[in-house]
């Protein structure tokens, strides 16, 4: 296959590839649960095929190999821990389904707190308002709200930013706020 790794007619010049594929093997295993060996392993093995031409090119096709396997199985991990915050997020919203009188209450609240703030919000500039209006009524990641609106990430990040700070100087020079000790706003007086 490559000078690293080699077919079983290639010689000695190489790491047969039988043994590399058990090799491998125990490589993923002593780094996934040994229910996910077998899938991690024919993901690697699939990556390399997929990359048969740069495995080939490669100073060191073995060091290569193993690097595509650590990413794989990074790769893995991150799609674990995505799938068992959606299964967690899933089992909340069936737990949660029914609305308690303190949830009824708390999302009125949300919403006369949203009312006092739109007029506010909508006399910012159309892109701060906009940014807001996705990311803190309509509940979009800015990461969302940036593929949306075709900004990158961080520049919905500082948009978003500089829309809330540009609120918060307007808020403060409309009103008189008491705040507890944590920030918290108790209380609010018109100027």
């Amino acid at each position: 296959m490559s000078r690293g790794l080699s077919t079983a007619g290639d010689g000695e010049e190489g790491l047969r590839w039988s043994e590399f594929q058990s090799r491998l093997r125990g490589y993923v295993a002593g780094r996934v649960d040994p229910a996910w060996t077998d899938d991690v392993t024919g993901d690697i093995l699939l990556r390399l095929l997929e990359n048969k031409e740069r495995l080939e090119q490669a100073r060191n096709p073995l060091a290569w190999a193993y690097r595509v396997a650590a990413n794989t199985i990074t790769d893995h991990y991150r799609r674990r821990a995505v799938e068992s915050r959606a299964l967690a997020q899933a089992q909340a919203e069936a737990a949660s389904s029914a609305p308690t009188a303190a949830a009824e209450e708390q999302q009125a609240e949300r919403r006369r707190i949203e009312a006092c703030l739109m007029p506010f919000i909508l006399d910012l500039s159309a892109k701060q308002a906009e940014a807001l209006v996705l990311t803190s009524f309509q509940g979009l990641s800015q990461t969302e709200a940036a593929r949306r609106l075709g900004l990158s990430v961080s520049g919905m990040k500082s948009r978003v930013q500089r829309a809330r700070a540009e609120l918060k100087r307007r808020l403060l020079a409309c009103c008189e706020f008491e705040m507890d000790r944590r920030g918290r706003v108790m209380g609010m007086l018109p100027r």
